[in-house]
């Protein structure tokens, strides 16, 4: 079907074209609101400024598409094909895109508040200065994605696959990244003010500089982990694994290590004030200031 047969059509009051296909047609500017476009094959299709709000496009193929500012609000993308597809500054807000591939899709600037992303996969994809307020991330694969700048504040992100991904600078206040896997990923002057990151895989994660004051990091792996210079004030570190982590020039007002395993930890140059280290393995943690023993400072 060709874009004009197709609009005119809508035009008239059809709402389902399901299956049909329009690869590589352009609908620039369309709109297209509730259309029916399940298992539709749009792929290098020009749909820029298109209006696509409430449309039901699951499983629909947008692989390499342009949907440069378009318009999916409420649209139902389950299981849909975005692998390489331009969503520049495209509004996305309360979209549901569970099971979708967005593999190297570039979403920069875009609106993805309150949208639901599980089990989605984003590997390798542009989400620099996403807005993704409030969303549903859990158990989506973001390996290697690049979300510098993000918004992620209130998100669900449990059980995700993080790992290698550039976070710096991204905001993921009161979000929920318990058993998330954060392996080797840059979290570099990341906030993560009262972030839930229980369990959480973060060996080799760079927090130098994050704010991760009144965080539940409870049983978390931070082996090896640069946190130079983070924010660690009443955040909650209980059996937490800190073996070879920097935690120089850390503020840890009130930080809770209770029973941490913090073998070979570097705290030169942290604020201690106040610190429990009740029950932490301490030897050979590298700081004047904490005893050799298993107890809490005062």
């Amino acid at each position: 079907m060709k874009a004009k047969e197709l609009i005119d059509r809508y035009n008239k009051g059809f709402r389902d074209f399901s299956d049909i296909n329009l690869s590589r047609e352009d609908l620039n500017g369309a709109g297209l609101v509730a259309i029916n476009l399940a298992n539709a094959n749009l792929s290098e299709t020009n749909l820029s400024c298109t209006t696509l709000n409430e449309a039901n496009l699951y499983s629909v193929n947008l692989k390499t598409s342009v949907l440069y500012r378009a318009s999916l609000c409420d649209a139902n993308l389950c299981e849909a094909d975005l692998n390489g597809a331009s969503l520049i500054k495209a509004d996305l807000h309360g979209a549901r895109l569970e099971r979708a591939s967005l593999r190297d899709a570039d979403l920069t600037g875009a609106n993805l508040n309150a949208v639901s992303l599980v089990n989605a996969d984003l590997t390798g994809a542009n989400l620099s200065c996403v807005s993704l307020v409030g969303a549903n991330l859990e158990g989506a694969n973001l390996s290697e994605a690049f979300l510098k700048g993000a918004n992620l504040d209130g998100a669900k992100l449990n059980g995700a696959n993080l790992e290698d991904t550039n976070l710096s600078g991204a905001s993921f206040s009161e979000a929920n990244l318990s058993h998330a896997n954060l392996k080797s990923a840059n979290l570099c002057h990341a906030n993560l003010y009262a972030a839930n990151l229980s369990d959480a895989l973060l060996s080799k994660a760079d927090l130098s500089g994050a704010n991760l004051s009144n965080a539940n990091l409870n049983d978390a792996d931070l082996n090896d982990a640069d946190l130079n210079g983070a924010f660690l004030v009443d955040a909650h570190l209980g059996r937490v694994h800190l073996g070879g982590a920097n935690l120089s020039k850390t503020n840890c007002y009130k930080t809770d290590f209770g029973g941490a395993f913090l073998l070979g930890a570097n705290f030169n140059g942290a604020n201690l004030n106040c610190t429990n280290f009740a029950n932490a393995s301490l030897q050979s943690a590298d700081c004047d200031d904490i005893p050799d023993a298993k107890y809490a400072l005062d």
